[in-house]
C-alpha cells in the first residue's frame, strides 16, 4: 500500500471520528430544586425538546414528566410541599416602600432552604456517586447559587436559567450593564419609562439588593456547599462567573429592550405549546359569548377562593352586570350566589382560552406565564399585582398601552366595572394586537434557540469566545475598574489639581500686582 492511500485512509477515518463526535448524543443535566410550579413551566420545554432531539437528559425536580421521552430520566426530589394553590389572598395589602428588603430576606431563606435540601437529596447523591461525564448541565439560577457548586464538582460547563426577570445579583456574572435609568429591577413596579423618584428607587433597590446578596445569600451558601462537597471549593460567588449563558424568560416586546450581551439569551413564551382542545361545555361557554369573554385567573399558586368575602362579593355583584360571559378560576369548584353569565372551574386550560377569539380582556395576577400568554394572544390586561416581579410585568404591560393596574386594595364592585370598560376601549386591543406580533414573529422558535445555544456551550466546553473582559475567565477587573470610577476619580483629580493651579498662579499674579502698585 502506498503512502499516499495510507493518507487518504487516515484522512477518512479522521473525518469519520469527527462526524461521530459531532452528532453523538449529549449527556445533559438539569438541576432545578426549586419547589414552584410556575418556575417549572420555564425548565421543562427546554428539557424535553432536548430529550426529544436525541439527547439523553436527566432531570432533578419536583415534577417528574408524566409522559418522558424514551431518553428523558427524571430522578425526583421529595423533601418540601409543591408550592401551587397555596397562596392566601387575606396576607395581601397595601405595597410598603420597604417591601424590596422584605421580600430580599425571604427568598433569601427560601434558597437556603433549597439549597440544603437538594445537598442531601436522594437524587443528587445518586448524580454524583455514578460520576457520569455530562456535557452540559442547565441549572435555575433564582435565589441561590449552589448549584454552580455541583457543576464544578462534576466539571461540566453550566447554562443558568431563570423563569423571571434577571436578578440584581445576575447581571454582574453576565458582564451586563446595569442601567439603572431605564432598566426597572425586578423588585419595583417601574417601567422603562421612570422619573426621578423611579430612578432613585431603582438605583437604590437594584444595589442595595446586590450588596445583600454579597453580604448574606453568598456566605450562607458557601458554608452548606462546603460542608456537604468539600471545603476546597471556591466561593459559590466565583464559580457563578463561570455561567456559559443565561437563558431568561422574556421578550423585548414585553419587556422592553435592553443591551443584552451574546450569553443572555431571551426564550419568553418557549412555554407557549401548540394548542389543545378545550373541553366541550367550555367551547360551547366561549363560542356563543356574543360580547364577548372576560377572563380571571390569578395563577397557579394563589388560592382565588381565599379571597376576603367583601372582595368576593364586590367581584361577583360586577361579574352580575357585565353583558360579557366571565370564566374565573376559582380552586372550590362551587361558587355561592354564581350569576349565570359566569363559570367556574378549579383548572382551566389557560392559554387555549386567552387565544380564544371571543376573549376580550384578562384579569390576572400579571404573574410572567399568564402576561407571556396574553402579550402572544393579543388580549388586553386588567393586572394586579400581588408579589414578586408581578409589579415590574404590570408596569410592563401598562406602559406598552395593552393594560392598566387594578391594585388588590381597590378591588370594589364600581372598580372592577370601571376597569373591564375602559380596557376594552379598541386602543389597548390595537395596542395588544401589536405587542402580539413582535413577541410571535422571531427569526426561529424559542425553544429552538434554546437548543441551539445548549448544543454550542456543550461542543465548545463552555462558550469561551462569548465572555467579556468583566467575566470569567477575564475577571481581572476589579468593581472599581469595572464601573470605571478610576476614569472619573482620575478627572476629577485633574480638574482638582486645574483649579487649584489656576487659583495659585491668579494669587500670584495679584500680589505681584500690588507690590508694583505699592513700588
Amino acid at each position: 500500500m502506498s503512502k499516499l492511500d495510507i493518507k487518504q485512509i487516515l484522512l477518512i477515518f479522521g473525518l469519520f471520528c469527527t462526524l461521530s463526535q459531532a452528532n453523538r448524543p449529549l449527556n445533559i443535566l438539569g438541576l432545578f430544586p426549586l419547589n414552584g410550579f410556575s418556575h417549572f413551566q420555564f425548565f421543562h420545554p427546554v428539557m424535553r425538546g432536548l430529550a426529544a432531539k436525541g439527547h439523553n437528559v436527566t432531570v432533578i425536580s419536583y415534577f417528574p414528566d408524566k409522559n418522558p421521552p424514551p431518553s428523558y430520566r427524571d430522578l425526583p426530589l421529595r423533601e418540601g410541599e409543591i408550592l401551587m394553590n397555596s397562596v392566601d389572598l387575606k396576607t395581601f395589602g397595601s405595597k410598603k416602600f420597604y417591601e424590596p428588603f422584605r421580600e430580599f430576606f425571604l427568598i433569601n431563606e427560601w434558597g437556603k432552604r433549597v439549597c440544603n435540601r437538594t445537598l442531601h437529596s436522594d437524587a443528587l447523591i445518586q448524580v454524583l456517586e455514578e460520576q457520569q461525564d455530562f456535557d452540559v448541565i442547565l441549572m435555575e439560577q433564582y435565589n441561590t447559587d449552589c448549584l454552580t457548586a455541583v457543576a464544578h464538582r462534576l466539571k461540566a460547563p453550566f447554562i443558568a436559567m431563570s423563569s423571571c426577570s434577571m436578578l440584581p445579583w445576575h447581571f454582574e456574572r453576565m458582564d451586563m450593564p446595569s442601567m439603572t435609568s431605564s432598566i426597572p429591577t425586578h423588585f419595583l413596579g417601574e417601567s422603562e419609562s421612570m422619573n426621578f423618584r423611579g430612578r432613585l428607587a431603582n438605583w437604590f433597590v437594584f444595589h442595595g439588593m446586590r450588596l445583600l446578596y454579597d453580604i448574606y445569600t453568598t456566605p450562607a451558601t458557601d458554608a452548606l456547599v462546603r460542608h456537604k462537597l468539600g471545603h476546597d471549593l471556591p466561593s459559590v460567588g466565583e464559580l457563578s462567573k463561570r455561567t456559559a449563558v443565561y437563558f431568561v424568560n422574556q421578550h423585548f416586546s414585553l419587556s422592553g429592550a435592553k443591551p443584552l450581551p451574546p450569553t443572555v439569551v431571551e426564550l419568553g413564551g418557549i412555554h407557549i405549546q401548540k394548542s389543545k382542545p378545550i373541553d366541550s361545555n367550555l367551547k360551547e361557554f366561549l363560542d356563543n359569548a356574543e360580547h364577548g369573554v372576560v377572563f380571571i385567573s390569578w395563577g397557579s399558586m394563589i388560592r382565588a377562593e381565599t379571597l376576603p368575602l367583601a372582595k368576593r362579593e364586590a367581584l361577583l355583584r360586577a361579574i352580575n352586570r357585565l353583558k360579557q360571559r366571565v370564566i374565573w378560576k376559582w380552586e372550590n369548584g362551587t361558587l355561592e350566589h354564581k350569576s349565570d353569565n359566569l363559570y367556574v372551574s378549579k383548572w382551566l386550560p389557560q392559554r387555549e382560552i386567552l387565544c380564544h377569539p371571543n376573549v376580550k380582556v384578562f384579569m390576572s395576577h400579571a404573574g410572567l406565564m399568564g402576561s407571556s400568554e396574553a402579550a402572544y394572544c393579543g388580549v388586553p390586561v386588567i393586572a394586579t399585582p400581588m408579589y414578586s416581579d408581578q409589579f415590574l410585568n404590570a408596569a410592563a404591560m401598562k406602559y406598552r398601552g395593552m393594560g392598566i393596574l387594578l391594585k388588590y386594595e381597590d378591588i370594589t364592585e364600581n372598580s372592577v366595572l370601571r376597569s373591564v370598560r375602559e380596557v376594552l376601549k379598541k386602543e389597548y386591543m390595537d395596542n395588544a394586537k401589536a405587542v402580539s406580533f413582535s413577541y410571535r414573529h422571531r427569526p426561529q422558535s424559542a425553544l429552538e434557540t434554546a437548543i441551539w445555544w445548549v448544543e454550542y456551550v456543550a461542543k465548545t466546553e463552555g462558550a469561551p469566545l462569548t465572555k467579556a473582559n468583566g467575566v470569567y475567565p477575564f475577571y481581572y477587573l476589579s468593581r472599581f475598574v469595572y464601573y470605571t470610577l478610576d476614569i472619573y476619580f482620575s478627572l476629577a483629580f485633574v480638574a482638582v489639581i486645574s483649579v487649584l493651579s489656576w487659583r495659585f498662579l491668579i494669587k500670584g499674579s495679584n500680589s505681584k500686582s500690588e507690590k508694583l502698585k505699592d513700588s
